[in-house]
């Protein structure tokens, strides 16, 4: 018997460092290359003193404001189901590891809301609209300008933290991306 469990115990060890050696798989190795992982949380803010329509205040691998301008929106009913979409343009003023810059981006956003909603859109203003939102997140692809951004591109996904689905909005984003 504990020849067995030597041979045994032998064997898991070599299977482990095996595995240990073999390479990620491609599609790992791929988001890898695409630059330095970023993640962190934002929460709605008054950061941007009047420009734009709102703005979020990001903490984490960014700190800083990030203020929004929207360019488009529709809002479409399906299935029993709202689909809010956006786009717009942003600018970022804050900093990356300790070193001040600012960006810009392109954004593309989705929200889920209940049936009707649309109609909803039309008449209530944005902050109210977004209190109802389900779920939702969105896609923001970035261009550095200035100090440590300067040069950089990369993309930011958001995800929305709501807490109380349909009642209070997202009182957070988790966001993760990469910087190049």
């Amino acid at each position: 018997m504990t020849k067995r469990r030597t041979t045994t115990a032998m064997l898991a060890s070599v299977l482990f460092l095996a595995a240990m050696l073999i390479p990620a798989p491609a599609e790992a190795q791929s988001n890898q290359s695409k630059g330095t992982p970023i993640s962190g949380n934002a929460t709605p803010s008054a950061c941007n003193n009047g420009q734009g329509l709102g703005a979020i205040e990001l903490t984490g691998d960014l700190a800083g404001c990030l203020i929004f301008f929207p360019k488009t929106s529709n809002c479409t009913e399906y299935n029993g189901f709202a689909l809010y979409e956006e786009t717009g343009v942003e600018r970022f003023i804050g900093t990356y590891d300790g070193k001040a810059g600012k960006f810009r981006t392109k954004y593309t956003l989705a929200g889920t809301y209940a049936q009707g909603a649309c109609d909803d859109f039309a008449a209530e203003d944005y902050a109210t609209f977004f209190s109802k939102q389900l779920t939702g997140g969105c896609d923001h692809a970035i261009k550095g300008k200035t100090g440590v951004f300067k040069g950089m591109k990369g993309l930011i996904t958001f995800h929305d933290i709501i807490p109380n689905p349909g009642t209070s909005g997202a009182s957070n984003f988790f966001y993760e991306g990469y910087l190049k």
